[in-house]
């Protein structure tokens, strides 16, 4: 019975430490894994210091250290993470929320940009689209032999 309770409470530690999700509807509702996934990225990549974001087909990435390297838009644009003091003008609320962070798009920048309304501190981090090219080993991409 013992053995039990350090198990426990390592889940619960786990539990409360989880800062990824489950991201919810404006009903309360989880949403689907192929909806909104949020994922560190993989290590052997060198992209675990970043966070992804997908977000009903499109991938954006909150990559305040630059490892994914120069991201462009499909002009060629540089697109760049940043943390704002407010919600840019024409950006509306999805209804989509995971705690006090709320995801705002707009529909004529979405195709570059997702923003994360952080209410804790009134911030809003600005995520750029974001593709991650990575093979890593055993992955289907992966060219093995």
């Amino acid at each position: 019975m013992r053995r039990r309770f350090p198990l426990l409470g390592l889940l619960l530690v786990t539990a409360c430490l989880n800062q990824m999700g489950p991201w919810l509807d404006e009903s309360g509702q989880r949403l689907e894994g192929s909806q909104v996934i949020q994922y560190r990225g993989f290590q052997i990549c060198g992209h675990d210091e970043v966070t992804f974001l997908f977000f009903f087909g499109d991938l954006y990435a909150r990559d305040d250290h630059g490892d994914l390297g120069p991201l462009t838009n499909a002009e060629g644009e540089p697109l760049t993470y940043a943390v704002l003091d407010e919600i840019p003008q024409g950006a509306e609320p999805s209804g989509i929320t995971f705690g006090q962070r709320e995801i705002y798009f707009d529909s004529e920048t979405r195709d570059d940009y997702l923003y994360i309304h952080r209410g804790n501190d009134g911030r809003t981090e600005r995520w750029p689209r974001a593709e991650s090219e990575c093979d890593r080993p055993g992955s289907p991409d992966s060219a093995s032999g």
